[in-house]
């Protein structure tokens, strides 16, 4: 499978809501309960308020998809303009393939391009070896909330103003 990168746009927030539900339900369940998923990722069609919100969060954001080669939206992140990562989401049917190291490295790209000195994540689970693979150390470990369940998670950073210090 082929896979190509291209520049994530509002127009596409509904495909990553559904990619994002079936991502979380269906990967972050190798590492969290049932509750925890439901309440990251409400089952069922996004939200006005979600789809408000995420597309603002793009505005101030570097945004990117992964497109297979016959359409399909395999996965998709963005940074933001201040160096925090705020989404990457991968396809379960794609997942283990390099497309999340993909995304990163794209980003990684904007960033360095921008001239931020550091990025940083608050990265799950299942996401923080993608993380640390590209250079990201965990700075401590942290608690996010959804809804009244707590989800364990890691602030991690990665310089950027040391060479060699993230992959591409």
């Amino acid at each position: 499978m082929k896979i190509l990168l291209d520049t994530l746009a509002e127009a596409d927030l509904a495909d990553c809501h559904a990619l994002f539900v079936d991502a979380v339900h269906a990967l972050g369940r190798r590492h969290y309960r049932p509750e925890q998923c439901a309440a990251w990722a409400p089952p069922g069609a996004m939200p006005d308020a979600w789809r408000d919100g995420w597309a603002r969060r793009l505005a101030r954001a570097w945004g990117v998809k992964a497109l297979a080669d016959d359409g399909r939206l395999v996965g998709f992140a963005w940074l933001l303009f201040d160096g925090e990562f705020d989404m990457l989401y991968v396809a379960p049917w794609a997942a283990g393939r390099g497309v999340g190291s993909r995304l990163v490295g794209a980003l990684l790209y904007e960033g360095r391009r921008a001239g931020l000195a550091a990025l940083t994540v608050y990265a799950s689970h299942g996401a923080r070896p993608l993380f640390e693979r590209a250079g990201f150390v965990v700075e401590r470990d942290h608690l996010a909330w959804r809804d009244g369940v707590a989800l364990e998670n890691w602030i991690m950073r990665a310089s950027l103003a040391e060479p060699g210090r993230c992959a591409r």
